[in-house]
């Protein structure tokens, strides 16, 4: 290899060495602060009272985790009082939780009626007044025995509390619920077969009645061929042609078409046929009519 060749290249091998910096490892990252540990809530100091609605109430307190022994009832004329204190189990302070409300769930029905419970500033302490009369709507009239629960849970506590405190009969003034209507109520039974009943033809009158009817409207046409025959029929002027045969034909043809329609036809079965007859009938008839004039302007002159 030249030299001057070897000496490129060894400079541009440690020019490339010297373009490379020194790899450093990356800084580790700090480690994430442990999330702080939940606390557990308790509920204390629970005071409740069954009143009347002019009255103030007297409160009992009842232990935590116990329920009150006694089946309390009340009508729309009373008010039931709930007071309660909610608290961190570690540090024994009052806290505000996210959620506190006072629910009534019928014991056989399992039907909820919820309220909420606000808390006092100051003392943090969380009441909840029911009005059996202004609420009286909310129950739909269910009377019956009511568990009074409180329920209390916080995103950052570790424990949700129900806890069941008392129960009371309440008598409510019954709700007379509408019937619902029919497009709302769901039948899955099966739905009778719909049989559809055509309206039955109207009586006939007897076979005598008809045959003396048949015969009066025949009568005329009876009394006219009489007629003919003892007057006489002049068929010398009747021309002897295709058109006369084809004329009298289809009136023969119509008259009975009409005699069928009477008997068994419908009225547009007998117009279809009436229309295929009563074509060539009016043809041929016009034909005759103007050969029986051509016959009489010859004898004329």
């Amino acid at each position: 290899m030249h030299p001057q060749t070897s000496l490129a290249i060894l400079c541009l091998v440690g020019l490339a060495l010297a373009g490379q910096a020194p790899s450093k490892p990356a800084p580790a990252k700090p480690a994430a602060p442990a999330p702080p540990a939940k606390s557990q809530l308790v509920v204390d100091g629970v005071q409740f009272a069954v009143f009347e609605r002019t009255a103030k109430p007297t409160l009992a307190t009842i232990k935590g985790g116990s329920k009150d022994s006694k089946v309390h009832s009340a009508d729309k004329t009373n008010k039931i009082q709930l007071k309660f204190t909610v608290k961190d189990s570690k540090t024994n302070a009052a806290t505000i939780v996210q959620q506190a409300f006072v629910a009534l769930v019928n014991a056989e029905s399992e039907q909820e009626v919820i309220f909420v419970a606000e808390p006092e500033t100051a003392s943090k302490v969380y009441t909840a007044e029911i009005d059996l009369k202004t609420q009286e709507k909310n129950f739909d009239g269910v009377n019956g025995v009511y568990q009074i629960r409180v329920f209390v849970g916080d995103s950052k506590a570790a424990n949700a509390i129900d806890w069941n405190v008392a129960d009371v009969k309440l008598t409510l003034t019954p709700v007379e619920k509408p019937a619902p209507k029919k497009s709302q109520v769901v039948n899955y039974e099966t739905l009778p077969v719909i049989e559809h009943q055509f309206r039955e033809p109207e009586k006939r009158p007897s076979q005598f009645i008809s045959d003396t009817f048949t015969v009066i409207c025949a009568a005329p046409l009876l009394l006219l061929l009489v007629l003919w025959l003892s007057i006489g029929i002049n068929f010398g002027n009747l021309p002897i042609s295709l058109w006369t045969l084809a004329f009298h034909a289809g009136l023969i043809a119509i008259f009975g078409l009409y005699f069928t329609f009477w008997v068994q036809l419908n009225m547009f079965d007998t117009l279809k046929y009436l229309a295929i007859i009563g074509v060539p009938t009016f043809v041929s008839g016009n034909r005759l009519l103007r050969s029986l004039n051509e016959a009489r302007r010859l004898n004329k002159e």
